[in-house]
């Protein structure tokens, strides 16, 4: 079935990307969703995300004290031309962006990007980005269509719906320069697999002999009170559980970033005219933190397992002597809720993703960015323009990372906020180091790490076990919060290009396991004279990692490029135009034989659940 899923793969590769094409149609600004994208709830009826341009200034319009003053700015901006329309039902400002550093054109921002901005070098695009409710679809589309005629607007897209992707500052440390001997001695006996295959003791007893007189060095003091801070964008987290509590993050200037009572983070969801959100961010379905899921889960656990795969403290143990351990026991969870229920069902509008990533952006420490992590086990296979751009400021204004969940459909489609580039795409794999068949995979992805039966906490003081990319994507975001630990002013592109260049690609060789990855992960494809890996550089490997040198396997992906957005199989991205179609006509009665599925092939010990989480 694999050899099948591959071979359609590069049918459809090669006929979408390399097939023969008439003149690039110029890309509308204005998107609508599908009838079929409403059928599926992918996208909230009448609901937008348009990023206006302000009739009156340019980059004054970007600079402000506060999100409050910011706020109030393009509102008033905005409430007087627009908010009175009567096909408008409600308007709120989300946040200011600066487009011109995608007025370049950069493929990976889709329609964005192709949308041919005439801008003088150095003038900024400046945009007041709001959602916008209307009163039906006749009304968005005449509104939309009027604004966009009379040069409005930048841009219009559906406020799409992702789902999360899972199967079913404390004091500083009593003898602080001990502590990550000590952590690592401990690791040592939990012995899960997860932990293991990673080589996490490894890369604790390589930061426990690191060299003090270097410096720059931050000794264990200063890492115990200057925690590296991971954000986790997911469903809420129960930051009362015990083994959490202490590495939840405390904001020390609650509400100073317009998020009401936010102690541990912001609820987005809750956002309202002025307000990112609030500060309940308990897991989504509860009341309250500390309260069980009592077995309508849905997404009510998820948040909590995936912090607790990043910052789990390893030394709690639950009634019957289980424990867990984090992949960055030094690290502190900003906790962003993005999860709502929407209709009977729940999900995670664009509209949320967007104010997380702006409340995030507000955090600053020592003159620079205070979350250099971000965590996204959620994805959809649809491209949101303003999402891509927000994770490309955070990379290029705040020197972020955001690691996230490649999806559980077991296909090579894209899927996103991962597949875009500036974003780390995370597959999992089990325990024998073989991808996990649920997991999606290809050119766009970056890395792999365990993402099957993975114990974590959950909420109510409880433990558990999940199996996703979900799970995998906060493992290798807790492996670049331990790296920042070590090395605080790393810069963003050797955080990323270390992270990644220091996987190991031994599970590709013809030897490993049977050769089930090479042969069905690592294929070797017309036009290319090597094979394409399609699990990323490798598996994680925080050892190496800590270590700053590669590891050693065969072979060694030095410059691994992904594909471009639009060609998601493994066929190359220019190949002669009749080649497709001559393959895809010779190979039509095996394709038959392929039935194409959008979900995932389920863990048949997980019970099926809507929606999933990577």
């Amino acid at each position: 079935m694999v050899a099948r899923k591959l071979l359609l793969a590069l049918v459809s590769g090669l006929v979408a990307c390399g097939g023969a094409r008439g003149p690039k149609a110029r890309s509308a600004a204005v998107v609508h969703p599908t009838q079929a994208q409403l059928d599926r709830h992918e996208a909230l009826p009448n609901s937008y995300i348009v990023a206006f341009r302000p009739a009156a200034g340019a980059g004054e319009l970007l600079r402000f004290a506060s999100f409050s003053a910011e706020y109030q700015t393009h509102f008033s901006l905005l409430q007087d031309r627009y908010l009175a329309d009567p096909r408008v039902k409600t308007l709120d400002f989300i946040t200011a962006l600066d487009l011109a550093p995608i007025a370049q054109a950069p493929q990976d921002l889709g329609p964005l990007g192709r949308l041919g901005f005439a801008l003088d070098p150095g003038q900024p695009a400046v945009s007041s980005v709001a959602r916008v409710d209307f009163t039906d679809p006749l009304a968005a589309a005449g509104a939309l269509d009027e604004w966009d005629q009379s040069g409005s607007l930048w841009y219009a897209e559906p406020n799409y719906i992702s789902h999360t992707s899972a199967e079913p500052a404390a004091a500083a440390p009593a003898d602080p320069e001990n502590l990550f001997k000590k952590l690592a001695d401990d690791y040592g006996t939990l012995g899960y697999w997860w932990l293991k295959s990673i080589n996490i003791q490894q890369a604790l007893l390589g930061i426990s002999a690191r060299n003090m007189s270097i410096a720059g060095t931050p000794t264990d003091a200063d890492i115990g009170t200057n925690a590296p801070i991971v954000a986790v964008l997911d469903s809420g987290v129960d930051f009362e559980h015990p083994a959490l509590k202490d590495h939840i993050w405390e904001n020390s200037d609650i509400n100073a970033a317009n998020c009401d009572n936010d102690l541990h983070g912001c609820n987005t969801t809750a956002a309202t005219r002025g307000k990112l959100g609030n500060g309940e961010v308990y897991p989504f379905g509860t009341t309250g933190p500390g309260q069980p899921c009592d077995g309508n889960d849905g997404n009510c656990s998820h948040g909590t397992h995936v912090a607790g795969i990043i910052a789990a403290d390893h030394a709690w143990q639950d009634q019957v002597g289980e424990s867990v351990g984090g992949t960055c026991p030094v690290c502190k969870v900003m906790v962003v809720k993005i999860v709502s229920k929407i209709g009977n069902d729940s999900g995670i509008l664009d509209s949320s993703i967007i104010a997380g990533f702006k409340y995030v952006a507000l955090f600053r420490r020592e003159g620079s960015s205070a979350v250099r992590i971000v965590n996204a086990s959620f994805g959809k296979f649809v491209r949101s323009r303003t999402v891509g751009l927000m994770i490309r400021l955070m990379r290029e204004k705040r020197g972020a990372l955001v690691v996230a969940a490649a999806g559980n459909e077991d296909t090579l489609t894209m899927e996103y906020p991962a597949a875009f580039t500036d974003a780390v795409a995370v597959a999992a794999v089990d325990s024998a180091l073989r991808k996990v068949s649920f997991s999606n995979f290809g050119r766009w992805v970056d890395i792999a790490a365990p993402g099957s039966g993975i114990l974590s906490t959950i909420p109510g003081g409880q433990l558990d076990i999940k199996s996703g990319t979900s799970m995998a994507s906060p493992v290798v975001a807790g492996v670049a919060g331990l790296m920042l630990a070590r090395y605080p002013k790393i810069s963003y592109d050797d955080l990323r290009s270390w992270l990644l260049k220091s996987a190991d690609p031994t599970f590709y060789r013809s030897d490993f396991q049977g050769g089930f990855n090479y042969r069905y992960y690592y294929p070797l494809v017309p036009s290319e004279k090597t094979r394409q890996p399609l699990l990323g550089y490798g598996l994680l490997n925080a050892a190496s990692a800590l270590a700053l040198t590669p590891s050693v396997g065969l072979p060694i992906f030095t410059d691994l490029d992904r594909v471009q957005p639009g060609c998601s199989a493994v066929g190359p991205a220019a190949a002669p135009p009749a080649l497709g179609l001559l393959l895809a006509g010779a190979l039509a009665p095996l394709m038959l034989l392929v039935v194409p599925r959008k979900h995932a092939r389920k863990d048949p010990s997980k019970p099926s659940r809507l929606p999933r989480l990577p």
